[in-house]
């Protein structure tokens, strides 16, 4: 499970996140958490959204300018002129 989290975190994460709004939604919906608790636990949920957002940024290769894991930049072996 690690490996295919390495793989794909941000997947992973989106679908923690969703689960736990889905959560959240389900208790406030059915009355067992509401008024001062309901929003502290949507704070929380925000929060964890944010550090969890920050945490895989690093791991998503940036389109812009891709690199490697030793910082170099990737670029094609062999560049390809445009089609005409």
């Amino acid at each position: 499970m690690i490996k295919k989290f390495k793989e794909a975190p941000v997947a992973y994460l989106i679908s923690i996140m969703t689960v736990l709004l889905a959560v959240l939604v389900y208790l406030q919906g059915s009355g067992t958490v509401h008024g001062q608790a309901a929003t502290w636990l949507t704070t929380a949920v925000g929060i964890l959204q944010l550090i969890l957002g920050f945490a895989v940024r690093a791991k998503v290769t940036p389109v812009a300018a891709p690199k490697d894991n030793l910082g170099r930049a990737l670029v094609p072996a062999k560049l390809i002129p445009p089609a005409r």
